[in-house]
């Protein structure tokens, strides 16, 4: 029994350190970008973090569920599963594969952002341009009227002027 008790606490050891050095490489391959691209999800392994409790998830998703120590604060994180039995290489293609991966959906999140406010712009300068046509033709109209009885005022003065 008492070496069943000590592989267990020797496997648990291990599995903490491997963690530990899953972190430490994740947190290496994000100090590349800038922290403030990073997104939400990754954002708990900059600086330098280290493991402080993981459990496997309740729900049966494939997720290691881990309490981060960066310096006097705790965070939680979740890593899927199958990165435990990645090569550093691997871990470190998978963790980019996400930043970029986070990238692009920011960048098209944004793009449909500025396309959305480009036509509000179009659809508000196209009602002003039919709003100042409108105010043209307006003050054509106007206009002459307003020559015509100006051209009526002078024929009438000088027919009076005339007789």
């Amino acid at each position: 029994m008492k070496y069943k008790t000590t592989e267990i606490v020797d496997a648990t050891i291990q599995l903490f350190a491997k963690l530990d050095e899953m972190v430490g490489l994740i947190s290496r391959v994000l100090a590349k970008f800038p922290a403030e691209t990073v997104s939400q999800q990754l954002r708990p392994f900059l600086g330098s973090p280290s493991v402080a409790f993981a459990r496997p998830s309740m729900t049966g998703d494939g997720k290691i569920t881990l309490r981060i120590e960066r310096g006097l604060s705790q965070v939680q994180a979740q890593i899927p599963d199958t990165w435990l039995m990645m090569h550093q290489s691997e871990l470190t293609a998978a963790v980019r594969e996400i930043y970029w991966g986070d990238q692009e959906h920011t960048l098209r999140r944004e793009l449909t952002r500025l396309e959305k406010s480009i036509g509000d712009h179009n659809r508000q300068a196209e009602h002003h341009r039919v709003r100042a046509s409108e105010a043209r033709q307006e003050h054509d109209r106007l206009t002459v009227g307003i020559r015509r009885r100006s051209a009526r005022k002078n024929r009438a003065a000088k027919g009076d002027s005339d007789g």
